[in-house]
């Protein structure tokens, strides 16, 4: 019984640590391999850091997700809809890489 209780809490336990963040895209930008933006109004992130995610990494999946995400944030940019990003826990400083992005309908 203690195994189950523990396998449990350490299944819930990294979506409890987890910050959501939904807003409208503030920024945008490529440069090498990652895209980089910005949520407006939002309170994780500040200064000069932003969000982002790779555009080339050698899993087949994460590309397609990649393209997916990035066409997701110039449509929603384009349509002042917002979209909501999961990362592991606000920066204290330097740019964050977002565990997934999604857009409610």
């Amino acid at each position: 019984m203690y195994k189950i209780i523990v396998i449990i809490v350490l299944a819930i336990m990294p979506n409890a640590l987890a910050e959501y963040i939904t807003g409208e895209v503030k920024r945008i930008y490529a440069v090498n391999d990652k895209v980089h933006f910005r949520i407006k109004g939002d309170d994780c992130i500040t200064g000069s850091q932003y969000y982002y995610f790779k555009m080339n990494d050698t899993s087949a999946n994460t590309v397609i997700d990649a393209k997916n995400w990035y066409s997701m944030l110039l449509a929603s940019a384009m349509a002042g809809k917002p979209v909501s990003v999961k990362v592991n826990s606000c920066p204290t400083e330097g740019s964050v890489e977002i565990s997934y992005l999604y857009q409610e309908y």
